[in-house]
């Protein structure tokens, strides 16, 4: 099937321009300033995130592996604690920032982000690995990526939707009130 070259370039031409779109809010503005700081300090702000989990995994898997060995917990139950205890902490932690002022979508932004990363992570490690390691990939991206993944992206957005729901309405002033 031959292609359509001026269809073709049509398309390249549309990719390129949302490209451009996208990437120039990361661009500075003529006097120096961010276009868009939303999405530069969201996107810091997960990578702090990512050290976060990082942590509570590296800190609390093992000894919660020596307690529920110990009781003689079945692997199952072992697995689920290992992966929800640190995904709540971190969670816990994260959400810290919903405290700060400022800008209340920089929470579920930086989220949104984190699950960027780990898709593009995931998919990385599909194509590096073959679809013949995906049995070892997937148990242990289920284990560490989803639970923290879920459980952030789930407490973002209740805490932005509840936030939402109490803003004040935007009432237009009265015509005699413009002046």
């Amino acid at each position: 099937m031959a292609r359509n070259p001026i269809r073709q370039n049509e398309i390249d031409e549309r990719i390129g321009k949302a490209a451009d779109r996208f990437w120039s809010a990361f661009q500075m503005t003529e006097n120096g300033k961010v276009k868009s700081t939303l999405l530069l300090y969201s996107f810091c702000l997960c990578w702090l995130f990512l050290l976060v989990y990082g942590l509570c995994f590296a800190l609390l898997s093992a000894p919660l592996d020596a307690l529920l060995l110990g009781m003689g917990a079945p692997v199952p139950l072992i697995n689920a604690v290992e992966a929800l205890a640190p995904a709540i902490l971190g969670t816990a932690i994260c959400c810290l920032v919903w405290r700060l002022p400022g800008d209340r979508r920089l929470l579920p932004a930086a989220f949104l982000w984190l699950a960027a990363l780990m898709l593009a992570c995931l998919i990385t490690l599909l194509i590096l690995m073959g679809w013949e390691g995906a049995g070892v990939v997937f148990p242990f991206f289920g284990m560490f990526v989803l639970a923290p993944l879920a459980l952030g992206c789930g407490a973002s957005w209740f805490l932005y939707y509840r936030h939402w729901k109490k803003r004040l309405p935007v009432t237009e002033p009265e015509p005699w009130e413009r002046q």
